[in-house]
């Protein structure tokens, strides 16, 4: 008898779980160097580990995605923050099928516990490192997926949410952020550290693709004045414009280590 080995989760695999339950007029923005949206992330293609801005109905969406491969999967763990207790009440039939369908299913969130059903299991928290999250978190046998998102503005209904947030299909970067929820309720953290750690990267690597095409302007520009000025543009000047594109990116190559560090330091201060 041969047995198929199955595939772990793909990101068209996922995508297509979240367009399912994705409404017309959802929206997710891709963001820039300082975390500001820019442009609409899906009509360009959404990839794992990228920081997005996701309005309320998107972060639902892709949510119920991983929800959904966590029943196909039947079987592992699957965790929930959902920030107030209230918003778990329109998930309710879900989580009861998903706590009768796996081994352990959680949810956390601020405010009054609902009544116990089954084998969901509930946990209450004040604390304010998670205050402003929304995660869902799942570990099966062959596949796994983290949707995990920050607020990003003062919304009191969750359906005017905005949030800062990626997912990742890595087992490494998973078991790293459940392991931060679990010492945050556990009282030994008190800050979301593989989140700060990503985000900080994610603006790096931002910030220097935006210099790689300024500096990419900046040549094609200094190209087509060489082509078409004839002797009113040296070549020596061509040179010194190149120069000074190559400088600018070589400085910031050469404050990478620091720029990723910084968010740690200032965090643990």
């Amino acid at each position: 008898m041969i047995v198929l080995k199955k595939k772990p989760l793909s990101n068209e695999d996922f995508l297509r779980h979240v367009r399912d339950y994705l409404p017309m007029d959802a929206s997710v923005w891709n963001t820039d160097e300082k975390g500001k949206p820019c442009s609409c992330a899906m009509s360009t293609g959404m990839v794992e580990h990228h920081f997005y801005r996701f309005d309320a109905e998107a972060m639902l969406a892709a949510s119920h995605a991983i929800e959904e491969v966590a029943l196909e999967e039947a079987n592992g763990f699957l965790l929930a923050t959902m920030q107030e207790f209230k918003y778990f009440e329109p998930h309710r039939e879900r989580y009861w099928q998903l706590a009768a369908t796996l081994r352990d299913t959680r949810v956390i969130a601020k405010g009054k516990r609902p009544p116990r059903h089954g084998h969901l299991k509930f946990v209450a928290t004040n604390h304010k490192a998670l205050a402003p999250f929304w995660t869902v978190l799942y570990r099966g046998h062959h596949c796994q997926a983290l949707l995990i998102g920050r607020q990003a503005d003062g919304a009191k209904t969750f359906e005017h949410k905005r949030f800062d947030g990626f997912y990742t299909f890595n087992p490494g970067l998973i078991a790293r952020v459940r392991r931060d929820i679990e010492e945050v309720l556990a009282g030994g953290a008190w800050w979301m550290k593989e989140f700060e750690r990503l985000l900080a990267i994610d603006r790096t690597a931002k910030r220097l693709d935006a210099e790689f095409t300024r500096g990419h302007k900046a040549v094609e520009s200094a190209l087509r004045k060489l082509q078409i000025a004839g002797n009113r543009y040296e070549a020596r000047r061509f040179a010194a414009d190149l120069e000074k594109s190559l400088h600018r990116l070589k400085l910031l190559t050469g404050q990478l280590p620091n720029l990723v560090s910084a968010a740690h330091s200032r965090l643990a201060a």
